[in-house]
């Protein structure tokens, strides 16, 4: 059984009964949910959960375990939790299991208080905080709209709910375009970091955009860079990634699925085509795409009061799209290692190139793939 060390931020009830009264409430309170998209089936589906009898599914609950009650992919359920939790109908728990002796920590309030380094309350150990594999994020209503009775706060049930579904990571939602839209000043401190094992980040550019810029002059080429930024960000949402900055004509995302990666750039490439073709562009005008993506581990931080990636992984990946010449992404012989991602585009592999990419001791295998006919 695991042990939980916490301070008690939640406001038990003495009896788990509540009335009408509350009822409607809840209701009332889900029912905004509806300004953001949410239609009245699954407000409908939400609401039957929130009022569950069983109070311990409402108490530091797995997001996976409220998809599967809601009938919602993780990405959906992610994004009605993070709505629910603009609208203080639920909060958000950034919990801390320590891989040593097992306890779940769930005393950090928010991602402000989590640090470079952490100390167990339990055992003392002292280890770097891992995004990945040690903070995972969790839900609980919030106590201003049902007062929870003691029974909720069940940490057998915790334990069998989380081997039965696995946990969503903190990296995970820090991965989560509308939590970054709607939290943008949720950080971790500045001068601290997170271990993140596995990260893919994909850099774009515009091939000949200072040629773009000469032609259509300022106005007219930043109204086209305009159009294809707006496509890409919402490439990258649908595609289950963050876009984490843009620096000049170039984006960089971040996803936690290699796979996610690659299905965003072959769509990114389709739909600046297809609109391409909308704005009836001239050959020398045609916005195109050179994409480079890589996956590893590196580390999350607060740059500037944004959260960002810094490491081997994100240099390798710049220097990778560095190498595309457009129309095409480029991967490393690593990023081909997921069996995932290989299997996607598998027929369409040329022959690798050994490069000896700028600041990268070792020469990196750089595959080029032209995703046209590239079925997802």
């Amino acid at each position: 059984m695991l042990n939980f060390f916490q301070q008690r931020r939640h406001s038990f009830a003495k009896l788990g009964n509540w009335g009408r009264q509350s009822v409607r409430n809840l209701s009332q309170a889900a029912d905004a949910l509806a300004a953001y998209g949410i239609t009245p089936e699954v407000l409908g589906r939400l609401k039957t959960f929130l009022q569950a009898k069983d109070s311990r599914e409402l108490y530091h609950a797995n997001p996976r375990r409220i998809a599967d009650r809601l009938q919602l992919s993780e990405q959906q359920t992610l994004r009605l939790l993070v709505f629910a939790l603009k609208e203080g109908i639920v909060a958000l728990n950034w919990d801390i299991r320590c891989d040593r002796c097992g306890g779940v920590d769930f005393n950090i309030k928010g991602l402000s208080e989590l640090h470079t380094h952490y100390t167990c309350p339990g055992c003392r150990q002292s280890a770097l905080t891992d995004a990945d594999r040690a903070v995972r994020v969790t839900f609980s209503i919030d106590d201003r709209l049902r007062q929870l009775d003691l029974s909720a706060d069940d940490s057998e049930f915790r334990e069998k709910i989380d081997a039965q579904y696995g946990v969503v990571s903190g990296h995970r939602l820090l991965t989560l375009q509308t939590f970054r839209n709607l939290f943008p000043r949720e950080t971790i401190p500045p001068n601290e970091s997170l271990i993140v094992r596995r990260v893919a980040i994909l850099f774009t550019d515009l091939a000949g955009s200072t040629a773009l810029y000469s032609r259509r002059g300022d106005t007219g080429a930043y109204s086209l860079v305009r159009h294809h930024f707006d496509h890409l960000f919402t490439v990258v949402d649908e595609c289950n990634g963050v876009v984490v900055k843009t620096i000049g004509d170039a984006i960089m995302a971040a996803f936690t699925e290699p796979t996610d990666a690659l299905q965003a750039g072959i769509i990114m490439h389709q739909q600046l085509a297809q609109l391409n073709q909308q704005l009836q562009l001239p050959p020398e005008d045609e916005l195109i795409l050179k994409i480079g993506i890589e996956v590893g581990p590196c580390i999350s931080v607060n740059l500037n009061g944004r959260p960002d990636y810094f490491g081997t992984t994100v240099n390798t990946a710049a220097r990778v799209q560095a190498t595309s010449h457009g129309n095409d992404i480029a991967v490393t012989g690593t990023f081909l290692e997921d069996p995932n991602a290989a299997a996607l585009v598998k027929d369409y592999l040329g022959q690798p190139s050994q490069l000896q990419l700028k600041g990268i001791d070792e020469p990196v295998v750089v595959y080029h793939l032209h995703p046209t006919g590239i079925l997802i």
